[in-house]
């Protein structure tokens, strides 16, 4: 299936999670705030959230300092 990661194409296999999104991006969900069709994705539900042909998921790394 086909989904957009930030705005960039992206293949992954049916039934995938966001957190198989994660981990093929190199990501860990640890420090990665997920949108998926414009609604936030609770990190717990990460592993549980299946996603769709065409999605569009939004993530944004987050950054930690001072």
């Amino acid at each position: 299936m086909r989904i957009i990661a930030n705005g960039a194409p992206t293949e992954l296999p049916p039934g995938a999670t966001v957190s198989d999104l994660l981990a093929a991006l190199g990501l860990g969900a640890k420090w990665v705030v997920a949108e998926r069709n414009g609604e936030a994705i609770p990190r717990a539900a990460m592993a549980a959230t299946e996603l769709a042909d065409g999605d569009r998921i939004e993530l944004v790394r987050a950054v930690a300092g001072g």
